[in-house]
């Protein structure tokens, strides 16, 4: 896609003018509005110039003429580019020594006057993904990489019941669910509760509403609680051995949160 650039209330050719004097010994120069100026684009990193430009009318150009008030017309960059640079034909174009990047005509950057549409796009797509639907042929309710994920590892052995010292908290402003959990752990002996845990934001309480044991023969535990997280509210994981001589180490917990 290619983006739209100048057309805007700040997009004018602008020169110092006659001198101002300012409060003090200050002297300041009056700006004034430059018509009819040749401007070349330039790559934003590299700053390489641009030829690959769109007038209003969809014609191939390699250079933006300023109006007969110094505004700089709509055009169109490169394909997927949302930036550039912009500045006034060196005065010897065929000179290389003119356009080194550092002429004293000067380059300024200039973005592209569609990011109101992008920024609406991107604040739709996020709605959309924390209701629920991560698009791209998910069903509503499905599990999906979309939700705001709580990860915790628990490395090495697991001599006694650890519960993350890092807990998530809901303050998005609306009510969140928990469409699945997921355990893993390294189970040679015994067997390891992993839980999911809500935490009351007043007075600490912690409850479990979802919990998995894994074991030597199911070392990985997938659970869908469809439990909530009120707004506020506080979320946590827990896991417990069955028995301190129980063999389990390495131990990963994510809980999907939308």
């Amino acid at each position: 896609m290619r983006y739209w650039y100048g057309g805007g209330p700040a997009d004018y050719v602008i020169s110092p003018g006659q001198q101002a004097q300012l409060p003090g010994e200050t002297v300041g120069y009056q700006t004034i509005l430059v018509p009819g100026v040749r401007l070349w684009a330039y790559d934003h990193g590299t700053g390489e110039r641009v030829m690959d430009l769109l007038n209003a009318s969809g014609d191939q150009v390699d250079h933006i003429i300023a109006g007969e008030y110094g505004d700089i017309p709509r055009f169109r960059g490169p394909d997927e580019v949302r930036r550039l640079l912009i500045g006034p034909e060196p005065t010897d174009p065929g000179d290389p020594d003119e356009d080194d990047g550092n002429d004293a005509q000067g380059r300024w950057i200039i973005t592209t006057s569609d990011w109101p549409t992008i920024v609406t796009a991107v604040e739709a797509r996020v709605h959309t993904l924390e209701q629920g639907n991560g698009g791209g042929g998910e069903e509503p309710g499905e599990p999906s990489g979309s939700g705001h994920p709580l990860m915790w590892t628990h490395p090495g052995r697991v001599e006694e019941p650890r519960t993350s010292p890092h807990p998530y908290t809901n303050d998005i402003g609306r009510t969140q669910t928990i469409p699945r959990m997921r355990a893993q752990a390294t189970v040679t002996s015994g067997e390891l509760v992993c839980s999911v845990l809500t935490i009351d934001p007043d007075t600490g309480t912690q409850t479990v509403v979802a919990a998995v044991a894994l074991t030597p023969d199911n070392p990985v535990g997938v659970f869908a609680p469809d439990a909530t997280v009120s707004d506020g509210s506080g979320l946590t994981v827990r896991i417990e051995p069955g028995d301190v001589d129980d063999e389990i180490a390495d131990v990963t917990m994510q809980v999907t949160i939308r």
